[in-house]
């Protein structure tokens, strides 16, 4: 396609030739004058016309240098155009010749175009030349004139640069100086950009001195980040941490706590504790608007830092600084506990411990948990606003630190609470304090289980201080106590005490008002049993109210505190002090001592009940029973004993004064006055000293005081009387022992059997102790009748002795109706002894006793379901 285009041209040019030859030739043909041989005017006149046509087409081909092709083309056409006249021209003379005068013609004008065009070449080469030379030259002084100005805008903009590295240079020092350290570095690197991109190949010293001082200048910012960081720091944890600490514990104190309380009364929410679910869940957030960390902590040291450490990827270099600080931040932060010692605390081997133990009190440990739980709040704050950087990814170092630091502050504050906080007010308060620093942790998402179970050691310190307190108050009542039962005359106070004790359902006194004589009524127990009833209800309540707004966690466990400590107030103070003044040799004490332990008893299972009921875990599946009343049962089976012991003992001193005489001749109409006095201490003992015991504890001790009394006489009748004795004495003995029958008649007026009726040997002579415990009546003569079967075997010996008729005892009829008791032995004993004197030493007489001892024994033990 390239060769066709130029070749278009140089046959557009023949072509065009080719018209002006063809032209000029038909012409010459066509003039009539012309004769062969005749040059005139006329013919060179037409060659100079066609000549002048041809010339633009000739220079045109000169010009273009195609001369040569359109001389080729021209005889080309030439022979096409004329091979079809040749045949003519041959025949035709005339054209022949004017052909041959043509041909010379064009020689000659062929000849005179060449030597034309060469001499217009040779000018048009001479002015090419010129002209060429001169453009050459100018183009030398252009191009001259170019390097020159590329020479001078290169300089100026060498000197752009160089002032811009200049004013870089100063304006990092400047931000270096303002403490704008990252837009510093940012600078740095543009100076270092352009120098090295710019200045490289180019030995100016001074820019040199510049480049070289871009890593001392970047060693300045970084450690000028690292002292801001410092700065920041001790900004930060000597001064605003305590103020930061001190600002949540008062929102959480002044504000949340008040707003719930409040709440809980309003909506009677009274089994929720503050920081519960329920209690966040209607939580008013405005008063935690405060609470705004970023208003206290400043962290654009930290931000500018991390991205400059960043840009020189040097992170790690930062955080191996920071971290060198921030520990010995956290070492000065605890002070003065020893952060770094690896050893638990004792009480003389670590001075460092012992000065952190021997700065301990209320005021200190509070302002210095403070500052600790600020500490915290700074610290969650700085790693979570720096994507945990600074704690090389690790989510929990706020976790670590806290457990490290109540492993190691735990110890103390446990011997704090036991040595030094020493009043109730103190625990009161540093429980409180303790429960807003737990609820503060959690609501961190921090673990408050040791410190939980600091709070929990201050409630078993309190409820230990409680106890003491009770012990104290307790005994004063205990020295001050009359030991009487307790008269009132005073409606309203005998409602108060009604409403302070725990009473038996059978031993509510009826209560009438009397106009004429006034209100009077007298209560069994001593004064001792209603205040003591007081201080337990008030000591428990306090122990509830301890518990109530902060503890929500281990509610199992400090039931169990609580339980214990009621138990222990039962057991280690009301029981073991009471059961110390068992001591006493007074009746009456250890009378009055044994009803107020009944009551006791009472109270501490109605107080099972009550905190069965009321149980701090709200289940209902647990039952509650105080192990004191058992503690208490068996105190009071130690008083029984006491009691018994001093009676017996009073019973046996009297039985050494009595002086039978067994060989009198004369019948008394009244009973001796040993057996008198007997009689008469036995009814003053039951009626009066006794009166006011339990029926079943006095039913007890009367049967069994009869019961031994008849026994032992029985042994005197048997055992220690002289081998013959008088039908007189035995008449004697049987008024005596009538009168001491009658006592019981005395001591039950309303329900005693008449006197002289025989006792039927089948009435029941051994009764279960149960028999005692109701007090009906029908229960009541039944216990009656019991107690005069006492008599029953001893009346029989006097009833054989009085009948002096052995051969009826023979008679087994007889006998098991009339002397079903007493053995064939002892019968054949009696009668000897009222027939003839005896020395009563043989072994049918040992034997008799012995038996009789075992049978005796055998239904006293029976009596009380004691075995036998």
């Amino acid at each position: 396609m390239s060769l066709e285009l130029e070749q278009e041209p140089h046959t557009q040019l023949s072509q065009e030739l080719q018209k002006v030859l063809l032209t000029a030739e038909f012409a010459a043909t066509r003039d009539d004058d012309y004769t062969p041989g005749e040059t005139g005017d006329g013919l060179m006149c037409l060659s100079d016309q066609t000549f002048e046509k041809w010339v633009p087409y000739l220079r045109q081909a000169v010009e273009s240098d195609r001369l040569d092709g359109v001389v080729e083309e021209v005889y080309s056409s030439v022979e096409e155009n004329f091979q079809n006249f040749e045949t003519q021209i041959l025949q035709d003379s005339q054209v022949s010749d004017n052909l041959s005068s043509s041909i010379d013609e064009i020689e000659r004008i062929q000849n005179l175009a060449e030597s034309y065009l060469q001499g217009q070449v040779a000018d048009l080469q001479a002015q090419l030349s010129a002209s060429t030379n001169e453009v050459v030259s100018k183009k030398r002084a252009l191009t001259s004139n170019r390097r020159t100005s590329i020479k001078i805008s290169e300089s100026i903009i060498l000197i752009e640069k160089i002032f811009q590295m200049l004013e870089l240079t100063n304006k990092c020092q400047e931000l270096i100086r303002d403490g704008n350290f990252y837009k510093a570095l940012q600078n740095l690197d543009k100076l270092e950009r352009i120098y090295i991109h710019d200045f490289k190949n180019y030995k100016f010293e001074f820019l040199a001195v510049i480049y070289n001082s871009i890593p001392k200048l970047k060693n300045i910012i970084k450690d000028e980040s690292i002292n801001l960081i410092k700065k920041s720091l001790s900004s930060n944890l000597e001064k605003t941490l305590s103020q930061v600490g001190q600002t949540y514990f008062q929102v959480y104190n002044d504000q949340l706590l008040p707003h719930w309380l409040a709440m809980k009364k309003a909506m009677k929410l009274s089994n929720y504790k503050f920081n519960s679910p329920v209690e966040v869940s209607l939580r008013d957030d405005s008063f935690l608007a405060g609470l705004k960390l970023e208003d206290y902590y400043n962290l654009d040291e930290f931000y500018d830092s991390i991205m400059i450490f960043e840009s020189l990827k040097e992170t790690n270099y930062l955080c191996d600084e920071f971290t060198k600080e921030y520990d010995f931040r956290k070492v000065k932060l605890v002070y003065p506990l020893d952060w770094k010692s690896t050893t638990t605390m004792t009480h003389s081997a670590n001075e460092q411990v012992d000065s952190f133990y021997q700065q301990l009190s209320l005021p200190f440990l509070k302002e210095y948990l403070l500052k600790i739980l600020g500490f915290l709040l700074y610290d969650k704050f700085l790693h979570k606003s720096t994507d945990y950087i600074f704690a090389y990814n690790t989510y929990t170092t706020t976790e670590e630190f806290w457990e490290q630091f109540m492993t190691k502050v735990s110890p103390h504050l446990s011997r704090f609470i036991k040595e030094k906080l020493t009043t109730e007010d103190q625990l009161i308060e540093f429980k409180n304090f303790l429960g807003i620093l737990i609820a503060i942790l959690e609501n961190m998402k921090l673990n408050s289980e040791s410190m939980y179970k600091i709070q929990v050691q201050v409630f078993e310190k309190y409820c230990g201080l409680l106890i003491h307190v009770f012990d104290k108050e307790f005994t004063n009542l205990l020295n001050d106590d009359d030991f009487m039962p307790l008269p009132i005359s005073d409606r309203n106070f005998y409602e108060k005490v009604m409403k302070l004790c725990w009473m038996k359902p059978d031993s509510v006194p009826i209560v009438t008002q009397d106009d004429a004589n006034g209100f009077s009524v007298t209560l069994p127990f001593s004064p001792l049993y209603p205040m003591t009833c007081a201080l337990i209800k008030k000591s428990y309540a306090n122990m509830l109210l301890f518990l109530n707004t902060f503890f929500q966690h281990d509610l199992s466990y400090l039931n169990i505190v609580l339980v214990r400590t009621v138990d222990d107030i039962f057991i280690k103070v009301v029981n073991n002090k009471i059961r110390s003044k068992l001591d006493t040799t007074s009746r009456e004490e250890i009378a009055q001592i044994l009803i107020n332990l009944d009551y006791f008893i009472v109270a501490a299972k109605e107080f099972s009940d009550i905190m069965t009921k009321e149980n701090i875990t709200q289940n209902p599946d647990i039952e509650i029973k105080l192990s004191s009343t058992k503690q208490l049962a068996d105190t009071k089976k130690y008083a029984e004993t006491k009691l018994i012991e001093l009676i017996d003992s009073k019973v046996t001193d009297l039985m050494e004064f009595v002086e039978l005489d067994w060989t009198t001749e004369e019948v008394r109409d009244e009973p001796g006055l040993s057996i008198r006095d007997i009689a008469q201490f036995l009814e003053m003992m039951f009626t009066s000293t006794l009166a006011n015991l339990p029926y079943s504890i006095k039913s007890l001790l009367i049967f069994r005081e009869f019961d031994q009394l008849t026994r032992k006489f029985l042994e005197l009748l048997v055992h220690e009387s002289p081998s013959y004795i008088t039908t007189q004495s035995v008449a004697n003995f049987e008024t005596d022992m009538k009168f001491l029958e009658n006592v019981i008649s005395n001591i039950f007026p309303n329900e005693s059997t008449e006197q002289n009726v025989e006792i039927s040997p089948s009435t029941p002579t051994t009764p279960v102790a149960d028999s005692f415990n109701v007090k009906s009546p029908n229960m009541i003569e039944s216990n009656v009748r019991s107690l005069f079967s006492t008599f029953t075997d001893l009346n029989q010996h006097i009833l054989l002795m009085k009948s002096n008729n052995f051969d009826e005892y023979k008679d087994s009829s007889i006998r098991m109706r009339k002397y079903p008791r007493i053995k064939p032995e002892v019968a054949h004993l009696l009668m000897n002894k009222l027939s003839r004197p005896t020395t009563a030493t043989t072994d049918g007489d040992n034997t008799t006793v012995s038996d009789y001892s075992v049978t005796s024994n055998g239904r006293f033990a029976k009596f009380f379901n004691r075995g036998g």
